[in-house]
């Protein structure tokens, strides 16, 4: 049997040619594009076999979820800070910092919003190990749970008014995520002759007063 040394090196290596495929295959997938890059490219630049690449991830969909599980991760960190909860802060500041963050992180990580958008693909999820698509899942709702914080400290303190502060959450996510998609491509672009950040803001201020008009029907009409 080898020794607990040896052992330790031997995982040590696997670690270690796990890391080198996978910065290869963001570095690859980044600068070539998701539809554009194979599994043979990734091996190329890692410089190991197409067959060792398998050996660590068992598909490409398995590698382009566990850099988008890196992103998450990211992103929540930036939610987290933005959300702020040791600041009294009003819910809708909350809201409007974490979403200027979920703006900002696209804007800054453009690729990782690609990844995103390939996670929504048919057939994608259904490729994947269920254990990584539970960590992706319970990554991606640790994000939206900021929103949903936020909207029920704006219930609490008559700021706001919804009904499901969840689901409130999820029409305001579904509006700012829309945008992105919308004017993602320039005929868009140029049919809603608006620039995203535009857009992005409207919709998110539509958004909120429209939380906080429920708010104040509710005081006008002595409730």
């Amino acid at each position: 049997m080898p020794s607990s040394l040896t052992q330790n090196r031997r995982d040590r290596e696997r670690q270690e040619r796990y890391q080198a495929i996978l910065d290869a295959a963001r570095r690859v997938y980044f600068s070539k594009g998701i539809t554009n890059t194979t599994v043979d490219d990734v091996a190329a630049a890692a410089e190991v076999s197409k067959g060792t690449v398998y050996r660590y991830f068992p598909s490409r969909e398995t590698i382009l979820l566990t850099l988008l599980q890196e992103g998450l991760v990211m992103l929540v960190e930036r939610l987290e800070a933005a959300y702020s909860t040791d600041e009294p802060l009003p819910a809708s500041t909350r809201l409007r910092r974490l979403a200027k963050a979920y703006f900002s992180f696209f804007q800054t990580h453009p690729h990782y919003y690609r990844l995103l958008m390939a996670f929504d693909r048919p057939g994608f999820i259904e490729s994947v190990d269920p254990d990584l698509y539970e960590h992706v899942l319970i990554r991606s709702t640790r994000g939206l749970a900021y929103v949903v914080q936020a909207i029920q400290q704006g219930v609490v303190e008559g700021e706001l008014i919804a009904e499901d502060p969840k689901q409130a959450a999820g029409v305001i996510w579904s509006m700012l995520h829309g945008v992105y998609v919308i004017l993602g491509h320039p005929l868009r672009r140029e049919m809603m002759a608006s620039d995203l950040e535009s857009l992005y803001n409207a919709a998110l201020e539509m958004a909120i007063k429209g939380l906080m008009a429920g708010s104040r029907k509710d005081s006008a009409d002595g409730k």
